[in-house]
């Protein structure tokens, strides 16, 4: 009798050990490393944006924060990756407004939904869009681009990298206000496109200005203007459209950060304040402006409200312009 009532006040310590030991695992949030999905090749401003700050955020958690690009399909792979994965706050997401609100409303391979399937947890930063020709391009002014595009309708061509991402929004946009009617050539990333406009098999780039701005401060390309409202404080001589007299829809965009939907509330109570807090940071704030991003943090619910806010202003601008794939 003894034995067994030893036997069965083990097991019974074993027991209350191990469901201790479960609640410490939950309780110990983050326990090991996190991987930080970026939606995008690596050089291209998403890229360097999560490298701006996942070392500060993985400061704040103590544990490491890793950087894993997951591109393809302008960003649909990445997000439906991260909109799959486990719901255990090890896999964070960095993505854009393209496969959050672009593409699920014009294209019919987004298989996840947006506002279901992820959890925003903060906005980062939006960032201008800039349309650049090579240094020796006959186009000096916008001016000179606009009339040789309307009177040479297919002759022009032009990229952002990546279909349907802002730049791409933007280069349509401006096109169309303008009655031009280029040839647009898609490349996998801003890199790429950056790589052709300077070796002459492009015309013109619509891009962030990360990609180009160096290839514009060594004299190999030449900045027309900013198609966004804002501009990169860091090319102060670059005008906008606006100022140069020109009247269309501009698409800026942003970079933020999602967890998948369903993630445990006291998940969600650790990530979203050490964002906020290293979003806020003046070291990543000043990182972000030298690669051309202005950090304009938004907390979960404002950035929810604001993702809901953008896609009936996004159908309006694929109806008015036939962009909704068939």
């Amino acid at each position: 009798m003894k034995a067994y009532r030893f036997i069965f006040g083990l097991v019974c310590g074993l027991s209350l050990l191990v469901g201790m030991g479960g609640v410490e695992a939950q309780e110990k949030y983050p326990s090991r490393p996190i991987e930080l999905v970026v939606v995008m090749t690596p050089g291209g401003v998403a890229d360097l944006s999560a490298r701006t700050y996942n070392e500060e955020l993985a400061g704040a958690l103590k544990v490491p924060v890793t950087v894993v690009n997951r591109a393809g399909g302008g960003g649909i792979a990445g997000t439906a990756y991260a909109a799959r994965a486990k719901k255990d706050g090890y896999t964070v997401l960095q993505t854009n407004e393209s496969p959050m609100v672009t593409l699920p409303v014009i294209s019919k391979d987004v298989t996840y939904d947006p506002l279901k399937d992820l959890l925003p947890l903060a906005r980062y930063v939006t960032f201008p869009n800039l349309f650049a020709v090579r240094s020796d391009s006959p186009f000096k002014e916008l001016k000179d681009l606009v009339e040789y595009g309307q009177k040479n309708p297919g002759k022009l061509r032009g990229s952002s990298g990546a279909l349907w991402n802002a730049s791409h929004l933007n280069f349509e946009l401006f096109c169309a206000a303008n009655k031009i009617k280029p040839v647009a050539i898609p490349y996998g990333s801003a890199g790429e496109a950056v790589a052709a406009l300077l070796g002459g098999h492009l015309d013109l780039l619509s891009v962030t200005p990360p990609s180009i701005a160096p290839h514009i401060k060594a004299g190999k390309a030449r900045g027309l203007c900013f198609t966004s409202r804002t501009q990169d404080p860091n090319l102060p001589d670059i005008p906008t459209t606006a100022q140069l007299g020109y009247s269309h829809e501009s698409y800026d965009g942003w970079l933020g950060v999602f967890v998948p939907a369903g993630v445990p509330q006291e998940v969600v109570n650790v990530l979203a304040p050490a964002l906020e807090k290293t979003f806020k940071n003046p070291e990543v704030v000043q990182r972000a402006a030298k690669i051309g991003c202005v950090v304009d943090y938004m907390g979960p619910e404002e950035f929810r409200k604001y993702i809901e806010s953008r896609f009936p202003v996004m159908r309006k601008i694929a109806e008015d312009n036939n962009l909704i794939k068939k």
